[in-house]
């Protein structure tokens, strides 16, 4: 999960109303649950591991601002979504704050799971005017704050400039075309003498970008007032475009290595999350930069995120609270997104670039960041894990020759159709 005029960019955009179709049967609010224990102890989950880096680690400076120990538990992203629900359909109480993901908010506020922010909303330094218009739909829809953003993440085309020189082709733009890729890819991609593949043109989607590209070619992905996944033509259309690119050997084809083939120097282009601009900096050892995902018939980019929480049942609310509070004030939003690469989602301190991070040297082109919220959605990230999860297995599966592309949709739409009901 996406600085600067953040409202009039996502405004149109956002399709946070996919959120807006959650009616929420919820209505406890903060006032109705335990004041606290006073241990002076606050647990949080989330999938990131803290920075190793303390004046990066909002958690630490977090300690620091409030004289709360701030205890992180790093569930794996793999099985956070699961995880997170098995507890609170059991009444867990191990942790007081849950970071949870779009798909997840729903259904946690209205089984009780978590309470509304509002009581304490009211007497917060957090403007609730300067979010993001994907937030004020997301409490409209479920009748109440139950959740805030930690950051608005998006998604970005990563290239090595190295590579493009070398081949004498113009670096990508914001206004990049889908054609211009393909076209781009084939003729960086690098052959050994035996005919296989040194260096692929593009490295192959993954499980987030494989959605920028179904609706790119013109498939909704996600539709907020039914909450159905709705794939066709589209995801026939770009998972031929892959598999016919894994033919060539311009992009790799699925195996069980999760390597970075971009950071490697293995790929000369990737489409990933903007959360890898902080983790790639500048240690990659080439030259690199970044621009929007290309225009096929669609602009379209996939807006993630993840919001704070308060667990129902924690015993320590208040301090749980001033925790949020914190994370959500100037100084920890700045401090995430200098960690993260990733901008606030509230405008003004968004505005302050502090996403912009210092070790991506060779950076030129952040308007790719403001040029991708801008046609940033919550797409697939408002389905159930499992249903995309799914999807993206039988896509892989059709790349791999394992079924036909038209098997792989057909597939995945009607397990969407099982998993959610309709």
């Amino acid at each position: 999960m996406k600085k600067r005029v953040l409202a009039s960019l996502l405004a149109a955009t956002m399709v946070c109303g996919l959120l807006a179709g959650c009616g929420s049967s919820g209505s406890d609010s903060a006032s109705g649950s335990s004041s606290g224990s006073g241990s002076g102890k606050i647990t949080i989950s989330t999938w990131n591991e803290p920075s190793s880096d303390d004046a990066l680690n909002m958690y630490k400076q977090c300690e620091e601002a409030t004289g709360l120990d701030v205890e992180v538990t790093v569930i794996p992203e793999s099985d956070y979504s699961s995880k997170l629900n098995q507890m609170v359909s059991t009444g867990d109480n191990s942790i007081d704050i849950y970071i949870v993901w779009e798909n997840d908010i729903k259904n946690f506020a209205e089984a009780g799971g978590i309470i509304s922010m509002d009581d304490y909303m009211k007497d917060s330094s957090i403007d609730q005017s300067d979010f993001i218009d994907a937030v004020a739909t997301l409490s409209d829809g479920l009748g109440g704050t139950y959740g805030l953003p930690w950051c608005a993440a998006t998604e970005i085309l990563y290239y090595n400039q190295d590579m493009f020189d070398a081949a004498g082709i113009a670096y990508p733009t914001n206004d990049w075309s889908y054609a211009d890729y393909l076209s781009a890819a084939e003729k960086l991609t690098q052959k050994n003498s035996d005919g296989t593949t040194s260096v692929y043109g593009s490295d192959r989607p993954n499980v987030q970008t494989w959605w920028a590209g179904i609706a790119g070619a013109g498939d909704e992905v996600y539709d907020p007032a039914s909450g159905e996944m709705v794939i066709g033509d589209g995801a026939e259309s770009f998972i031929s475009d892959c598999a016919d690119m894994v033919s060539k050997g311009t992009m790799p084809e699925p195996s069980s290595d999760t390597a970075d083939l971009f950071a490697s120097g293995k790929a000369a282009m990737s489409w990933a999350g903007s959360w890898n601009i902080a983790t790639y900096g500048d240690d990659l050892g080439f030259n690199w930069d970044i621009a929007s995902i290309p225009t096929n018939k669609v602009k379209y980019n996939t807006l993630h995120t993840g919001f704070y929480t308060i667990n129902k049942n924690s015993k320590n609310t208040e301090d749980a609270w001033k925790v949020v509070e914190y994370l959500m004030s100037q100084e920890g939003q700045t401090i995430n997104s200098k960690a993260s690469g990733n901008p606030s989602a509230l405008k003004t301190i968004a505005a302050e670039g502090a996403w912009k991070v210092d070790a991506a040297k060779s950076i030129e082109n952040w308007d790719a960041m403001t040029d991708s919220l801008e046609s940033g959605v919550f797409g697939y990230t408002c389905l159930p894990s499992g249903v995309t999860g799914n999807a993206v297995s039988n896509f892989d599966a059709a790349l791999s020759g394992q079924t036909s592309v038209k098997d792989a949709v057909k597939a995945s739409s009607d397990y969407a159709a099982e998993t959610i009901g309709y």
